[in-house]
């Protein structure tokens, strides 16, 4: 499947360019974080998950939906919030226990030498500092409010909440 997603991903990214920063691919699921500078997102992904439900439905013979519903999106207009969306992101194979940390999942543009669209200089980062960053889980609590800000349209976290977030990557250069 993580074959038939990135090939997807080239398909949709050279009919409607955009700058992909994470992608990790789970079982039911993936978490797709791009910068649309063509404010095309509808389009990138009506292409991306167009191809890639048809090659998953091609692939396992399965004729009913393949996702369970529209993708969600939310703009990410700040750069600690930024840091926060791409932790919560690439940690969301340990928070689910399959792996201990986010550097060791297969699945992810973290870990992908070959990825088949430009990606963030955020990835690029393997500092011992950055690890030890992305490693470090926010908790429970921290990450309700992640993913609750994650369903606005506009990321915010909320009040008094946002400063029991940890420092974003920025802070810890």
């Amino acid at each position: 499947m993580w074959n038939l997603a990135l090939k997807s991903l080239k398909m949709a990214h050279e009919k409607h360019t955009v700058e992909v920063h994470a992608f990790v691919l789970m079982s039911n699921h993936y978490h797709l974080v791009v910068k649309t500078p063509n404010s095309n997102i509808d389009l990138f992904m009506y292409e991306f998950n167009k191809h890639f439900s048809l090659k998953l439905r091609k692939a396992t013979n399965l004729i009913n939906k393949m996702f369970g519903g529209r993708y969600k999106w939310s703009v990410i207009d700040d750069r600690q919030h930024y840091s926060h969306v791409m932790k919560y992101v690439l940690l969301n194979p340990v928070r689910a226990g399959i792996t201990a940390l986010a550097g060791k999942y297969p699945y992810s543009s973290l870990n992908c030498n070959e990825f088949p669209v430009p990606l963030s200089p955020f990835l690029n980062i393997k500092s011992a500092k950055f690890i030890d960053w992305l490693n470090f889980q926010h908790s429970d609590e921290q990450q309700a409010t992640i993913k609750k800000g994650l369903l606005r349209r506009s990321f915010k976290l909320m009040g008094s909440r946002e400063d029991r977030i940890p420092p974003s990557f920025d802070n810890l250069i």
